[in-house]
C-alpha cells in the first residue's frame, strides 16, 4: 500500500513513455449541466456539487440540491462516454468494466473517479427502492469477505457486502480485486452508470481493499505506472473521443512535452498550486495553495477568499448565491466577456488554461438565482431587467447584458490547506497523466495539451 507523504523537486517538462500497444477505454458519453435552450440546469449543477462534497466529506448541505446526487459519470485503452444533454454541455464520464470470468462474465457501466478508490457496483438485493435503479446486478458468484462496507460521504451514504473476483478494463484483468456490491445507497442513483471504480490511492479506500490500478501493478500486469485521462467536450465535437488509458498515453490525444508536478500527499491525487492567473496577471495570494486532481468532479472548487479575488478580476463578474448558500458561492460573468479574462490555474511555474466553452455552465436564469436562494436578483431577472446591471455593467446597444454561471465555485472543503478540487472543467483543455513513480522517484501529475 502507497502511504502518504510529502514530496519535493523540481517541476519538470516529461517525456511520454513509449507503448507497442495501448490499453484503452473509450468514454464517448456525458451528461450536462445546461439545457437545451442554453440556460443552466440548476438542478443538474445543484445535485453535481452536493455530490463533490459529499465525496470530500463535507458537512454542507446544499438547499434544494437532491438528497439523491448522481452518481455519475486500445495502446490498453478504453473509451469513456460522454453523457450529454443538449446542445453541447458535459457532466460526466464513465465506461465499461468486466467483472468476473468467461462463464460467469457481466459488464457493468462505471465511473473512472481520481477522486476516490473503493469500487461498488449494485448487488441483487439493492432495488431501486434502495438506490439502485439499473436491471445490472451482480451476480455474486466471486468470493465474499464475510463482511460489509459501510461509508457516510456527507449526505450519501453507500452500503455493500465486500467480494473479491476478477476485474477487466481495456483488456487488462486484475484477478481477486475486491469491491463492494451495494446492498443500498443514498446520494448516488441519478446517474447513466451503474457504479464506480476509484482511481485515488489505497490508503483512503473505506473498504480496504487495493485499488483495481495499483492491483494492476503489483501483478505486472501494465507497461508503466500511470494512467491516463482524455475528457471530450461536446462543444468542440470531441465528445466521443474521451478515453482512458491504463499504463500509457495515448499520442493521438495530445501536442507537446508534458509538465510534471510532485504529489505532495499520496491519498487523493493532490498537488500544490501556485495561483489563479486572469488575464495573465496572479488574481491575489489568496489563490495559492492545494489541489486535488478529480476526474469525478466537474467543476472547480476553489476556497472563498480565493474565488472572491479570482472573480474580481474578471470585469462585472458578481456573486449570485444568497445568505443560506454562504457555504457554497456560485459566480455569474457576461457571457460576452473575451476569453482573456477566463482564468487559468497554476502548477509548477506554468499557467494552464480552462476553455471559455467549459467555464460557461450556462446563462444565468431567475429559476437558478432562487435556487441559490437570491430572491432580490431572481425578481429582477423575472422583470425582465438582465443581471448584469446589479454590478453596474455597461447597457449595450441590443439591451442589458447576459450573464452565465461560472464553472469555478468558491466552496470551503478544507480550510485549513487552502484546498481546491479541480474537475473537468479544467481537465477537458488538457491531457493528464497519473503516475506512480516519476523521476525524482514519488507520484505526479503531468498535463498536456489536448487536442
Amino acid at each position: 500500500m502507497l502511504t502518504s507523504l510529502i514530496f519535493a523537486g523540481l517541476i519538470v517538462a516529461a517525456p511520454a513513455p513509449q507503448a507497442d500497444a495501448l490499453h484503452k477505454i473509450a468514454l464517448p458519453h456525458r451528461r450536462t449541466f445546461a439545457r437545451s435552450t442554453g440556460e443552466v440546469n440548476g438542478p443538474a449543477l445543484l445535485s453535481s456539487l452536493q455530490k463533490t462534497l459529499n465525496k470530500y466529506h463535507s458537512r454542507s448541505t446544499i438547499p434544494g440540491a437532491s438528497a439523491n446526487a448522481s452518481l455519475q459519470r486500445r495502446l490498453h485503452t478504453e473509451n469513456l462516454l460522454d453523457q450529454v444533454e443538449a446542445p453541447d454541455f458535459d457532466e460526466q464520464y464513465y465506461g465499461p468494466m468486466e467483472v468476473g470470468y468467461r462463464s460467469t462474465e457481466q459488464i457493468f457501466t462505471v465511473q473512472f473517479d481520481t477522486g476516490s478508490s473503493d469500487i461498488f457496483i449494485p448487488g441483487p438485493q439493492c432495488t431501486s427502492d434502495e438506490g439502485c435503479p439499473f436491471s445490472r446486478k451482480y451476480n455474486e458468484e466471486g468470493t465474499s469477505q464475510n463482511r460489509t462496507t459501510a461509508v457516510q460521504y456527507g449526505s450519501g451514504y453507500i452500503e455493500g457486502d465486500d467480494y473479491t473476483d476478477s476485474i477487466n478494463v481495456a483488456g487488462l484483468t486484475a484477478t481477486d480485486q475486491g469491491f463492494i456490491s451495494l446492498t443500498q445507497t443514498t446520494g448516488f442513483n441519478t446517474s447513466n452508470s451503474d457504479g464506480l471504480l476509484g482511481m485515488g490511492f489505497t490508503s483512503i479506500a473505506a473498504s480496504g481493499f487495493t485499488t483495481f490500478f495499483e492491483n494492476l501493478m503489483a501483478q505486472d500486469k501494465v507497461d508503466a505506472p500511470e494512467f491516463s485521462f482524455y475528457l471530450g467536450r461536446a462543444a468542440s465535437g470531441t465528445s466521443r473521443r474521451g478515453s482512458l488509458c491504463l499504463g500509457c498515453r495515448d499520442p493521438s490525444r495530445y501536442s507537446g512535452s508534458f509538465t510534471q508536478v510532485p504529489v505532495t500527499q499520496a491519498a487523493y491525487w493532490q498537488i500544490g498550486l501556485d495561483c489563479v492567473t486572469v488575464n495573465g496577471v496572479s488574481a491575489s495570494p489568496y489563490t495559492q495553495g492545494q489541489a486535488m486532481i478529480d476526474t469525478g468532479t466537474t467543476l472547480v472548487l476553489a476556497p472563498t477568499a480565493a474565488a472572491y479575488a479570482i472573480f474580481a478580476q474578471v470585469p462585472n463578474a458578481f456573486p449570485i448565491s444568497g445568505p443560506e448558500y454562504n457555504d457554497q458561492l456560485f459566480f455569474a460573468y457576461p457571457c460576452s466577456t473575451p476569453s482573456v479574462y477566463v482564468p487559468a490555474i497554476q502548477f509548477g511555474g506554468e499557467a494552464f488554461a480552462i476553455n471559455a466553452l467549459d467555464f460557461n455552465f450556462g446563462v444565468l436564469t431567475a429559476s437558478f438565482a432562487r435556487m441559490v436562494g437570491n430572491e432580490t436578483l431572481a425578481a429582477r431577472l423575472e422583470a425582465g431587467v438582465r443581471a448584469g446591471t446589479v454590478k453596474g455593467a455597461e447597457r449595450e446597444d441590443d439591451g442589458y447584458v447576459e450573464n452565465c454561471v461560472a464553472a469555478i465555485v468558491g466552496a470551503d472543503v478544507a480550510p485549513q490547506e487552502n484546498l481546491y478540487v479541480v474537475g473537468d472543467a479544467f481537465l477537458k483543455n488538457w491531457y493528464t497523466t497519473f503516475n506512480y513513480v516519476n523521476a525524482g522517484g514519488g507520484p505526479s501529475v503531468s498535463f498536456a495539451e489536448a487536442l
